[in-house]
C-alpha cells in the first residue's frame, strides 16, 4: 500500500460555546517526528495526542497545532499573577529605559501568552480530553484521506516505472547468452594457436572457457532483479504501508544492477544497465515520498 508522506488535515469542532480548531501538516521524514503546538493549559494531553498520531501514521515530520476559543462551564480560568507581574515589570523597565510614550493597559498584558491558566481543581481532564481527542482524530482522518489520494497517483507512477525497468532487464536477459557465446568463441580463437602447438592441453582450455563464461554470466542477477521488481509491485498493491520495504528493495535492485554491469564487459548490456539504474533512481526519488 502506498500513502504519500505529505499532506494537510484540518478539523473544527464547535460545542457549548467552544470552538476547537486542529490542523495537521506532514512532510517527508524517515521517522515519525511529531511537533505539537497546544495551548499551555492543554499541554497535559501532549502524550495522549502523540499516541493517537503514532497509532495512525508511521513516517513523516508532522506539525500539529490546536487553538481553543471560548470556554466551558466546567473550565475555571485563573490569572497567573507571577507571570503578570514579570510582564508588567519588563514593560515598565522598557518604558523608562527608552523613554517610551503610552500606558500599560489590560489589553497590552492580555496580548502575552500564559497569563490565564486552569485553576487547581478545575475539571478539565474528561470533558476537554474528549473534545481534543475528537479534534485530533478528525484532523488525522482528513490528512490521511489526502495522503491516500496522493498515494494512488504515486502507486500508478511506481508501477509504470517498475514495468519499464523490467523491459530493460528482459533486454539484458536476451543479450547475455549471446555475449557469453561470443566471448567463448573469441577466447578459443585467441588460444587456438597455443593449442595447436600443444602448449595448452585441450581439457584445460575447456575448463578455462567454462570459468570465463561463468564470470560473464549474469543470469542469476537478472533472476534476482526480476524477483525484487515483482516483490516491489506486490508491496505497492498490498494491504500494509510499504515505504521502508520499498526503499530496501531498491537498494537490493541497485546492487544486482551493479553486479550485472561489472560482469557484462559488453556495450549493449552496459547501456541497459545504465537504463536500469536510471529507473531505480527515479523510483527511489518517488519512494522518498511514501509513508
Amino acid at each position: 500500500m502506498v500513502r504519500s508522506m505529505t499532506g494537510f488535515g484540518r478539523s473544527e469542532i464547535q460545542r457549548e460555546g467552544v470552538l476547537l480548531v486542529t490542523e495537521v501538516r506532514s512532510v517527508n521524514n524517515k521517522f515519525c517526528d511529531i511537533s505539537l503546538r497546544l495551548p499551555k493549559w492543554l499541554s497535559q494531553f501532549e502524550s495522549k495526542v502523540r499516541t493517537l498520531v503514532q497509532q495512525r501514521i508511521l513516517r513523516g515530520k508532522l506539525s500539529i497545532s490546536m487553538t481553543w476559543n471560548g470556554g466551558g462551564s466546567d473550565l475555571a480560568l485563573g490569572l497567573d499573577e507571577d507571570v503578570a507581574d514579570r510582564y508588567f515589570g519588563l514593560l515598565k523597565a522598557l518604558k523608562e529605559r527608552y523613554n517610551l510614550a503610552g500606558e500599560i493597559t489590560l489589553q497590552t498584558l492580555l496580548c502575552f501568552p500564559d497569563l490565564l491558566s486552569p485553576e487547581k481543581g478545575s475539571v478539565v481532564d474528561e470533558n476537554c480530553w474528549r473534545l481534543v481527542e475528537e479534534g485530533v482524530i478528525k484532523a488525522l482522518n482528513d490528512i490521511i484521506s489526502m495522503k491516500d489520494s496522493e498515494g494512488a497517483a504515486l502507486s500508478e507512477d511506481l508501477r509504470v516505472r517498475a514495468g519499464v525497468l523490467l523491459k530493460h532487464v528482459e533486454k539484458v536477459e536476451k543479450r547475455a547468452p549471446v555475449r557469453v557465446k561470443e566471448a567463448k568463441d573469441k577466447l578459443k580463437m585467441r588460444l587456438s594457436e597455443l593449442l595447436d602447438r600443444g602448449e595448452i592441453p585441450e581439457d584445460r582450455l575447456a575448463l578455462e572457457a567454462v570459468v570465463f563464461a561463468d564470470k560473464l554470466d549474469c543470469t542469476e542477477e537478472c533472476v534476482r532483479l526480476r524477483a525484487h521488481a515483482g516483490q516491489f509491485v506486490s508491496l505497492i498493491d498490498g494491504p500494509e504501508l510499504a515505504g521502508r520495504k520499498l526503499n530496501f528493495l531498491l537498494q537490493e535492485m541497485n546492487r544486482e544492477a551493479n553486479t550485472i554491469g561489472a560482469k557484462a564487459a559488453d556495450a549493449g548490456i552496459v547501456n541497459e544497465v545504465v537504463n536500469i539504474k536510471d529507473e531505480i533512481e527515479k523510483l527511489r526519488e518517488q519512494v522518498q515520498n511514501v509513508e
